[in-house]
């Protein structure tokens, strides 16, 4: 078994060989979304659109001990943290990327998410996400919480702490 590499990862999503997965900030952006949501076994096949025997064993193997990672962080009360600068607060940065790859696998599992119990939550928790990842991109409240900067900066400081809420809300017994 070996050892999570960061930079191997690194390395191979934000480069040309990776035809069909996400890139970095994405891939873990999508990673904390499987490992704080409700379980969703399919992630793999989604994570690269059904192309994970053309992908590198070595980087299946890691993105599997990425995701591993995460759990365990979560698990052990130790939060995630991004594996990027957070540069800038907007849409267009790696926590813009970061959040697509969250909202993708979201709603590939969304009536797991979206559960009535959950749903009002969810909503408050994802906003800051939602906002990052440029979905609703018409929605005149999304446009005006991405035109303010402090807002923006606000939001980002957020994610951390929404995650872990997300994490006990699908992984703790009510």
């Amino acid at each position: 078994m070996s050892a999570l590499d960061l930079d191997l990862l690194s390395d191979y999503l934000d480069g040309d060989q990776n035809e069909y997965g996400l890139d970095f900030a994405a891939t873990h952006g999508f990673l904390c979304a499987i490992a704080v949501g409700p379980q969703f076994d399919r992630w793999l096949d989604e994570l690269f659109e059904g192309n994970q025997n053309k992908a590198p064993k070595e980087i299946v193997e890691q993105v599997k001990l990425w995701l591993n990672d995460i759990r365990q962080k979560l698990a052990n009360e130790e939060g995630i943290e991004f594996p990027f600068e957070v540069e800038e607060a907007e849409v267009d940065s790696s926590l813009g990327d970061w959040s697509v790859g969250f909202v993708d696998a979201m709603f590939l599992n969304e009536e797991a998410w979206f559960t009535e119990e959950f749903e009002e939550q969810l909503v408050d928790l994802t906003l800051p996400i939602m906002v990052f990842s440029g979905i609703d991109e018409e929605d005149p409240q999304m446009e005006s919480f991405r035109r303010n900067g402090q807002l923006m900066d606000e939001l980002a400081e957020e994610i951390p702490d929404n995650l872990n809420e997300l994490y006990l809300m699908y992984h703790t017994p009510n």
